[in-house]
């Protein structure tokens, strides 16, 4: 078994047929099948890769990895192998070995354009940049007119603050395809850092020249011009979770250090101890509140705008109804006096503007029950809402608070809060917990 391929033989038919029952979730017969090509060839890594992605296709992603490790045991030269290992430990969030994995397989066939695909993807999971970067610069020598890996080289360039290196490289691709999107909105945002606003504003009115109607290209098209737009659009939102929902917790409990749904849990159960109550999750993301609170008498229902992240959540168990909607849209199709506790942790830092849903909060709240929200603190001296660099919204303290009361809260208690990490510095904001009258 070479570093490239493994041997034709008379296992690939049957394999091939496993790989197709995975893709049709018909997951049972394909574990039947592979039971019975185990038994016919035990020593072949590739019925272990198979295993692995069978088990990753099933839940399990310990088993994916402890498949694909018999897989590298069994073929500890074959590239595809250890390639495979590298991306189970990198969805497994096992960060640190699935690195050393991928260097190995790149050290045994790193000429291969389709391994250094992987084996960067295993790079950026584990926002190892750098390496990225090396592997980028390696895969575009091999493919010189791939235009996806240039795109690439530029935005982790811009990542990494090298701003004037990305906008080169994305000036660079604009030259040879003036109508690459991707790559004029990439330099839209490396000149708005290099505090160059005069050429944002050309690039946002390219951008707008070539699609109208594309709010994200509306929202940008503000910041160029120094406005803060009310909220970022959805499809901004949902592009950036859609391909983060497997990597969420390990980044935002772990580099982040979140801990809003463990603190906003501890304030409900304490308010109800019996946990007889209705949940209302505002951006529920991937469950971590459910996680927190655990089963409840009543009804939990979650609401995010990315399917992936309530893929997640749906794991959880605890979780009675999801929505796929924004969160406005979901306030206001809700009827009135229904929840007890309605929770918005790290939604507004997206979401903007706060009145209306927290008008709408109070009307679907029940007498005496609470919304609970976080906000990023804006300084003093900024306006009452504000868009960072970073594209999270701030918010005056006393404008929230006011903003409480004038939709008929009866009560608002304001705690100052750290919300999360950024560069190992917390990132100082707040927690609402406003009480309807009743």
């Amino acid at each position: 078994m070479n570093a490239v391929s493994p041997p034709t033989d008379a296992l690939v038919a049957p394999l091939t047929a496993i790989e197709q029952m995975i893709a049709r979730r018909q997951l049972a017969e394909a574990a039947q099948q592979l039971n019975v090509l185990v038994r016919q060839a035990p020593g072949d890594a590739r019925i272990y890769l198979m295993g692995s992605r069978l088990a990753e296709a099933s839940g399990n992603a310990k088993g994916g990895v402890d498949a694909a490790r018999r897989a590298v045991e069994a073929a500890p030269a074959w590239s595809v192998a250890v390639t495979e290992l590298a991306l189970a430990l990198a969805r497994a969030n096992q960060f640190t070995e699935a690195i050393a994995m991928a260097e190995k397989a790149v050290q045994l066939d790193g000429d291969n354009p389709a391994l250094l695909a992987r084996v960067i993807d295993v790079a950026h999971r584990a926002q190892h940049l750098d390496l990225a970067l090396a592997w980028l610069t390696r895969a575009a020598v091999l493919s010189p007119d791939n235009i996806a890996i240039k795109r690439l080289v530029a935005r982790d360039l811009r990542m990494k603050h090298r701003h004037a290196e990305a906008l080169a490289a994305y000036s660079a691709i604009l030259q040879a395809k003036p109508e690459d999107t991707d790559a004029r909105l990439g330099r839209l945002q490396t000149a708005l850092a290099m505090d160059d606003n005069a050429a944002a504003q050309q690039d946002a009115a390219a951008l707008l020249a070539a699609d109208p109607a594309n709010t994200t290209f509306q929202f940008w098209a503000a910041v160029a011009q120094g406005e803060t737009p009310q909220h970022q659009p959805a499809e901004m939102v949902t592009h950036l979770y859609d391909g983060f929902a497997d990597l969420y917790e390990q980044h935002v409990m772990g580099t982040l250090k979140y801990k809003l749904p463990e603190l906003a849990a501890s304030r409900v159960l304490q308010w109800y101890p019996d946990r007889k109550l209705n949940v209302l999750d505002l951006g529920c993301g991937t469950g971590l509140l459910g996680v927190y609170l655990g089963r409840i008498n009543g009804a939990m229902v979650g609401v995010d705008l990315s399917r992936p992240m309530i893929d997640q959540a749906v794991r959880r168990n605890v979780y009675d109804k999801f929505h796929q909607v924004d969160l406005l849209e979901a306030l206001e199709a809700t009827p009135e006096a229904l929840y007890d506790v309605i929770a918005a942790l790290d939604v507004f830092i997206y979401a903007g503007a706060l009145e209306i849903a927290v008008k709408d909060a109070h009307r679907i709240l029940k007498p005496g029950g609470r919304l609970v929200l976080s906000c990023e603190s804006a300084a003093e001296g900024e306006p009452d809402m504000v868009l960072r660099s970073s594209l999270r919204y701030a918010h005056q303290r006393a404008a929230v608070e006011a903003q409480c009361k004038a939709a008929g809260f009866a009560e608002v208690e304001i705690e100052s809060v750290t919300v999360r990490e950024e560069d190992r510095a917390p990132v100082e904001g707040f927690l609402v917990v406003a009480r309807k009258a009743g």
